[in-house]
């Protein structure tokens, strides 16, 4: 019998285990920063989305006495906090939304003067940054813990 004096097993554990956990934090961390951020009229990394016209605050003065772009009736961050998930069994993580106007938001509609105030590509480049230090600090842990 061959002994694994290598702890194959304990280091393979430590990895999947770190890269679940690391997913779900850093989904997490970037969901939260985006939705606190999209309440400010910011993207997820804290960049201030273009002012609004004073014709649309007028007009949506019947619904909220926000000045920040994207808070009107909050449906926008509602559904992309119902609709964003983590499959750790599948090892992806999705923040997105199912309303239609979320891609004009994103990308602009200059034909209607609306201008782009992206949120997804924002919170992507966020994720790609906090992404090595989130889930290597969780293997990381894991790796002492199995005191290889």
């Amino acid at each position: 019998m061959v002994r694994d004096e290598n702890h194959f097993d304990e280091v393979r554990d430590a990895f999947d285990s770190g890269l679940e956990t690391g997913l779900v934090e850093l989904h997490s961390t970037v969901l939260k920063t985006l939705l606190r951020n999209m309440a400010r009229g910011k993207d997820a990394l804290g960049n201030s989305w273009e002012p609004i016209k004073a014709s649309t605050l007028q007009s949506r003065k019947v619904r909220t006495s926000s000045t920040a772009p994207l808070v009107d009736t909050g449906e926008l961050r509602g559904d992309i906090a119902s609709t964003s998930e983590v499959n750790t069994a599948e090892l992806y993580a999705v923040i997105g939304t199912t309303k239609k106007y979320g891609e004009v938001h994103e990308l602009g509609a200059p034909e209607a003067g609306i201008p782009a105030r992206p949120i997804f590509g924002p919170a992507a480049r966020l994720a790609y940054q906090k992404a090595p230090d989130t889930i290597g600090n969780e293997i990381d842990v894991r790796l002492e813990g199995a005191e290889l």
